[in-house]
């Protein structure tokens, strides 16, 4: 489920505060390497989900599924612009050096290790930050046919199956 807009998918049963919740075919998922892979199921549909239900749906009804805003902009400042902001730092720092030291090369050395650095930080934080938070039902979508269940039949065997247990 990657890419910045939401996904779709029908509640198949709630406990407390969470849902369980199977996807709906979407664009983002058809482009997702997991489902290309056939990971996840071809096109992205199946995938069974547990997610926040603060909206409080019901077993059936269709939903929108997203991640909160913050969860985003976080995501992105450790991927791109912590990285960066590292390099800069670095290689200023390491310029500086060359001036004092009088050692050639300084200044790309630091900026390089910086820049190595602070992407091995990176990749470890947004591991952290991708099992620390999960999908929420922004909306419900009930009535609307566009987002029917069971488009094939091996969903539709899929649900009832899982809807006897």
């Amino acid at each position: 489920m990657q890419g910045s807009g939401s996904e779709t998918g029908t509640v198949l049963k709630t406990e407390g505060t969470s849902a369980t919740v199977i996807t709906n075919k979407s664009k983002s998922c058809q482009e997702c390497g997991k489902a290309q892979a056939g990971i996840c199921g071809k096109g992205g549909s199946g995938m069974v989900i547990t997610v926040d239900n603060s909206l409080g749906a019901v077993q059936g009804e269709t939903v929108e599924l997203g991640l909160a805003r913050n969860t985003h902009a976080k995501g992105l400042f450790i991927a791109f612009i912590f990285p960066i902001l590292v390099l800069i730092v670095c290689s200023c720092a390491g310029h500086i050096l060359t001036q004092y030291m009088g050692i050639k090369g300084l200044d790309v050395i630091a900026g390089l290790t910086g820049l190595i650095l602070s992407i091995l930080y990176s990749f470890r934080k947004i591991r952290t930050l991708d099992k620390s938070t999960h999908l929420h039902i922004i909306k419900i979508l009930s009535g609307h046919a566009e987002y029917g269940v069971g488009s094939s039949s091996e969903e539709i065997d899929y649900l009832h199956a899982f809807n006897r247990s």
